[in-house]
């Protein structure tokens, strides 16, 4: 590999140190054109296919913890919902003896309280020994502690701060139970149906929460070597053009095509839709020069242009960076910053002594 290396660099030496002599009245017969090379703060990686996603802390599940059967459905597949909007009325067996424990264990809370009061009293009167007010007011914080398990048993199937007050107020069963949603966005799975039994993994509903989505594409992996997660990139899909970062870069190369996957974050005022599908032109924030592609050459295996100098011209191995249709963008050199033939290049190539390729 280093022999190799030091071989290219005596050959980029020597072709650095040929010089080609003209007279004015051959430079105007062979009409070479010389112009600057354009300095450029971007550069193309290239076009690839590209898919919009949406990041998983964006999709919300809605699912109950009992077996259920849906009873009424308020919404429908797609529809934008509010945090707290009602998506469907639900019962189950489970629901209905969660209830039936939690008003006995009010019942029996509401006896305890109230024995336990008028043990207290009788104890102050010194009527009944304290002993029996202990364990009066043991019982009763027992019944406390069974009481709020019950309160939290059915705020997590979903019943709201009225509804619990109303059963222990009351004493009273709710039928059913309504299903909220959890954020605001739009409902993007529906798999809840008037009359469908349900079970505790199902996912009833998948809301999109709005927000930046993804764009992911994958890339030959030879072009990602230089490539960084953080680092600035710019993209045009269709009529949309916009900065955005490198968020992920795959540790991985897929074996089967050499290409490794790339995700970009995609801003949330820029409306496109998750899902779709589509060519994206990748620009990197990196400074480079462009340079005409006519006036690059092959010499070997070394691209080379031809700058002007007093005497004539000489040529210049270059390192190219990317390109597209019209230009090379190249590594910056001082010796770049001389004026470069874009035109009779093939014949300056022949005065080096070079056969075409």
């Amino acid at each position: 590999m280093k022999k190799q290396f030091i071989l290219f660099t005596l050959f980029t030496l020597l072709l650095s140190a040929q010089n080609i002599i003209l007279t004015s009245e051959q430079e105007k017969n062979w009409e070479i054109l010389v112009e600057s090379a354009q300095s450029s703060q971007k550069i193309p990686l290239g076009e690839f296919m590209a898919k919009v996603i949406t990041p998983p802390n964006l999709l919300h599940t809605i699912s109950l913890p009992f077996e259920a059967n849906v009873k009424k459905l308020h919404v429908a597949n797609y529809q934008e919902v509010t945090e707290g909007e009602i998506l469907a009325d639900v019962t189950g067996t489970e629901w209905i003896e969660t209830q039936q424990k939690a008003i006995s264990d009010a019942i029996t809370f509401q006896y305890h309280e109230h024995l336990a009061e008028r043990k207290n009293m009788l104890c102050k009167e010194e009527i009944i020994p304290q002993k029996e007010c202990i364990t009066s007011n043991a019982e009763l914080e027992a019944d406390k502690i069974k009481v709020a398990a019950s309160k939290a048993l059915l705020k997590s199937y979903g019943a709201s701060d009225e509804m619990i007050m109303h059963l222990f107020r009351d004493l009273t069963l709710s039928p059913t139970i309504p299903l909220r949603s959890t954020v605001d966005g739009h409902i993007v799975n529906l798999n809840a149906a008037p009359g469908k039994s349900t079970s505790p993994e199902d996912a009833l509903f998948v809301i999109q929460e709005k927000g930046s989505l993804w764009l992911e594409s994958a890339i030959e992996a030879k072009r990602t070597e230089d490539l960084k997660e953080g680092e600035k990139v710019q993209i045009i899909l269709g009529n949309d053009i916009f900065d955005t970062t490198i968020i992920q870069l795959s540790p991985v190369i897929n074996p089967e095509n050499q290409t490794r996957q790339i995700r970009f974050l995609v801003p949330a005022n820029i409306n496109i839709l998750s899902g779709l599908r589509s060519n994206i032109k990748i620009i990197l924030d990196k400074e480079s020069l462009k340079i005409r592609k006519n006036a690059v050459i092959k010499i070997e295996e070394t691209q080379v242009v031809f700058y002007k100098t007093k005497e004539g011209y000489t040529s210049l191995p270059i390192e190219i960076l990317a390109e597209d249709d019209l230009y090379y963008f190249v590594k910056p050199t001082p010796l770049l910053e001389n004026k470069i033939a874009v035109t009779s290049v093939a014949i300056l190539k022949n005065m080096l002594g070079s056969k075409d390729e």
